[in-house]
């Protein structure tokens, strides 16, 4: 019982999604009497841009009246339509890609600020190995077989310059 019943309402649902589509695509324009007119088809061209109070998100496109041929280049150019305010459809893609812009910039200063953290971290480190390196103290460390060995004075004095030239490069 209770599946045919997600049965029937799933296609229901589809059936008034099915039913709703077409008035996607409607366009709605006040007459030369003033009447409401309602179609699938855009306005003719005597219809000025005022008057039509809806269009379809992507409007298919209006046939443009081109100059004859045989007309005089002399004559001016037609002046646009004035640009209509923006629909709610825009509005709402305009405050989506704002939040997208401002997100974006938000992550990128995250990621800003943790690299620095991570910088600050490595030069800490850094100077950590070199002050052990200048203080006398004996330093060790593993070598590719996985032993430890204690550095001489010169791998120390080299020590010590690679350090300070890492230092240097990494933390200014």
């Amino acid at each position: 019982m209770n599946s045919s019943r997600v049965l029937l309402l799933s296609a229901l649902a589809s059936a008034l999604l099915a039913w709703s589509l077409p008035a996607l695509g409607q366009w709605a324009w006040r007459d030369a009497a003033g009447r409401m007119v309602y179609s699938d088809q855009p306005p003719p061209k005597s219809v000025p841009g005022k008057d039509i109070v809806r269009q379809p998100a992507a409007p298919g496109p209006r046939s443009i009246d081109l100059p004859d041929a045989t007309a005089s280049t002399a004559k001016a150019a037609p002046q646009p339509s004035p640009a209509r305010a923006p629909s709610s459809s825009d509005r709402e893609i305009a405050a989506k890609l704002q939040q997208l812009k401002l997100a974006e910039a938000q992550k990128r200063a995250a990621d800003d600020e943790a690299q620095q953290a991570r910088l600050a971290e490595n030069c800490e480190r850094l100077r950590g190995y070199q002050r052990a390196l200048e203080g006398g103290f004996r330093v060790a460390r593993i070598n590719a077989s996985g032993q430890q060995e204690v550095l001489d004075d010169a791998t120390r004095a080299a020590e010590r310059e690679r350090t300070r030239n890492e230092i240097e490069q990494q933390c200014r």
